[in-house]
């Protein structure tokens, strides 16, 4: 083994775990950034594909176990299983040959291992590329979940949709082709967990009345066979409740009584500063929000379910810019959760913009310019987690959280 694959061994040991509770954007005036992930092919189209090949490996041995049966997919591919030596070989679809690599979402499943999304490796876009190995922690005593994520209008498959579970741990993986997804290591292994799906073309939602964006699922003890779920996508332009919140942006106070015009729709804050807007257009939007005490916010936002924060400013104040992504670092097992490094790295070069530290609640917040980013969270004796936050103008994102996994043998 290299000294590059012992690295990834010894830093990684393990699945990345991303712990994303439910995205809000927060606007500012001036300000940035929305949530989300990448989407692929057009129904129909026939897009170009590059082999990309690999092995899956079990983590936290003193020697290589390769793990056969894993689930691979690669940006929305078609899944492919491990074979006996851990072995895989994908068809990774290629929109676009303008780059000679690209960045990649790479999920990995097994019954009895924690399932995994990686979104930092590279590969060659006109040749074909081996990747590092691939180390999944075991986690005995979990359970499974097969699915499909489709399009409620026509029924259709929706592609490198993400799906997040949220149970003990947060659980990520992006859909196959055909809109298929599997999800390994669920804690606990019976009960109650709820799901997400997002995807660029699609709304966050899945009830248009009530605007709820996480479904309930009941899990049985077993593996994926025992444990089904089909979600259903609204595509992005159709009317659903959106709701949020306004508020001081100096003191983060509500502000009551203000009016939230979205499209040809109206809704006046109450005293919490929420407000909520049945039957709201979505998609590209003027968002309007007035108030005679403060400046008028006014900007074309992306609205796609997810519940919005307004801050509006003071009159005669400097436009207040305290973050644009922001969330919550949970060690599993502590009670002080302090001293975690959470970076933002540009997706395209790999450059670090930001960085912060956890403060004893594992609270952070990060100030970066539009763009898509990685954000890493890392501290000694846990296993790393990262996700992907495309931050654009006029929104920031919040609830970017993560739980990290004390490694094997760490104290």
């Amino acid at each position: 083994m290299t000294r590059k694959e012992v690295g990834e061994k010894n830093r990684v040991r393990a699945a990345t775990l991303a712990t994303l509770g439910t995205c809000a954007l927060v606007v500012f005036p001036l300000l940035l950034s929305l949530l989300g992930c990448g989407g692929l092919e057009l129904p129909g189209l026939i897009v170009p594909t590059v082999q990309v090949s690999g092995t899956v490996f079990e983590a936290g041995l003193l020697e290589d176990k390769p793990i056969a049966n894993a689930w691979v997919v690669i940006n929305g591919s078609a899944p492919a299983y491990t074979d006996s030596s851990g072995r895989f070989t994908v068809n990774v679809p290629i929109t676009s040959t303008s780059n000679q690599t690209i960045l990649v979402a790479i999920s990995v499943a097994k019954h009895g291992y924690l399932a995994r999304l990686i979104e930092d490796r590279q590969i060659n876009t006109g040749s074909s590329t081996e990747l590092d190995p691939i180390y999944l922690v075991p986690s005995p005593n979990t359970s499974g979940l097969k699915g499909r994520v489709v399009d409620k209008t026509t029924g259709r498959g929706v592609p490198n949709a993400e799906v997040i579970l949220h149970g003990d741990l947060t659980l990520r993986v992006r859909t196959a082709a055909d809109g298929s997804f599997l999800l390994s290591g669920i804690m606990p292994e019976s009960g109650e967990v709820t799901l997400q799906a997002r995807h660029p073309d699609f709304l966050t939602v899945f009830d248009l009345q009530t605007g709820r964006n996480r479904q309930p699922v009941i899990i049985r003890k077993g593996d994926e066979n025992v444990n089904t779920i089909i979600l259903e996508l609204y595509p992005l332009g159709t009317p659903t409740r959106i709701s949020g919140r306004v508020v001081n942006s100096e003191t983060s106070e509500p502000v009551p009584n203000a009016t939230v015009t979205l499209g040809n729709k109206r809704a006046v804050t109450d005293g919490n500063g929420d407000f909520s807007i049945p039957d709201a257009p979505t998609g590209l939007q003027t968002l309007r929000v007035e108030h005679p005490q403060f400046l008028t916010f006014s900007e074309n936002l992306l609205i796609n379910g997810d519940p919005l924060h307004i801050f509006l400013l003071v009159p005669g104040t400097l436009p207040s810019l305290p973050f644009t992504i922001a969330g919550k670092v949970t060690l599993q097992g502590e009670t002080n959760h302090s001293g975690v490094r959470v970076e933002a790295r540009r997706k395209v070069d790999g450059v670090v913009v930001d960085v912060a530290t956890t403060t004893i609640d594992g609270n952070y917040s990060l100030w970066v310019p539009p763009g898509t980013y990685l954000v890493r969270a890392s501290i000694d004796g846990f296993v790393s987690a990262e996700r992907e936050v495309v931050v654009r103008k006029g929104v920031a994102v919040t609830n970017v959280n993560f739980t990290l996994v004390r490694l094997e043998g760490s104290q």
